[in-house]
């Protein structure tokens, strides 16, 4: 059984969760405060998973302004979590400038837009 994915992207006003199932794209998009406890979060992707019933993973953006002045509000995320099916990575936004330097050195290999589009396809559900 292939997972959802969900990605969350504090911001210092709300986190943004997008839901994305890999033969439908995404499927849930929100808006909502910044949680009040650190159990949230984890309590919410068991959710998730449980009303899918499917494994679920969760990128959470490592290097949000949030994530780095209120890391109380994200540590559940980073141990051991009780749901077996729930997965979670800790992403970092490479910086522009390594970016810049990576795709000076792929773009020497050819083009791989339609690699590209196929993971996106693969992940997302969407052409």
């Amino acid at each position: 059984m292939s997972p959802i994915w969900i990605t969350i992207e504090p911001t210092p006003q709300e986190v943004r969760l997008l839901l994305t199932e890999p033969s439908s794209g995404p499927t849930l998009k929100a808006r909502l405060p910044l949680p009040s406890a650190g159990r949230a979060v984890p309590l919410l992707l068991e959710a998730l998973s449980l009303w899918h019933h499917r494994p679920l993973h969760a990128v959470l953006d490592a290097d949000a302004e949030d994530v780095h002045q209120h890391p109380e509000r994200w540590a559940h995320l980073a141990g051991d979590l009780p749901l077996v099916d729930l997965h979670v990575e800790w992403v970092r936004r490479p910086s522009r400038a390594r970016r810049k330097d990576q795709g000076r050195f792929l773009e020497e290999l050819g083009d791989f837009r339609s690699a590209r589009h196929l993971l996106g396809f693969a992940v997302t559900g969407l052409p």
